[in-house]
């Protein structure tokens, strides 16, 4: 069971990784986020404080393989959201915002960091 988890991983990260090479440039390095919340509500991503302040300034791109989804959150435009200074913002998406079903289990693209 382990071996073919391991080898269920190993394809996953192969295919995760496929979609970045093919993905435009602002998407091949996923944006470094403060955290994720999940509830009733949606998904809440927790972002360093930027000149981007809405959900019109972000895209999230899912990518789904047998058994496992995969979110991660990107600025719309290269270069527009770096972080401006310390602190954070919350960005809800509800779960049709992002077509996924409530509870459903993802994995997340976007690296955590701690607020600074």
């Amino acid at each position: 069971m382990r071996r073919a988890q391991t080898i269920l991983q190993a394809i996953f990260q192969a295919i995760a990784t496929a979609a970045v090479l093919a993905a435009p440039a602002w998407a091949q390095a996923p944006m470094p986020i403060n955290g994720v919340r999940v509830d009733a509500d949606g998904v809440t991503f927790r972002l360093p404080v930027s000149a981007c302040a809405t959900k019109a300034d972000y895209t999230v791109a899912m990518l789904k393989t047998p058994g496992q989804i995969m979110l991660l959150i990107a600025p719309r435009r290269q270069g527009a959201c770096s972080p401006t200074g310390p602190g954070h913002m919350d960005l809800t998406y509800s779960y049709a915002d992002l077509d996924l079903r409530a509870g459903a289990p993802f994995v997340l693209g976007n690296p955590l960091v701690g607020a600074p």
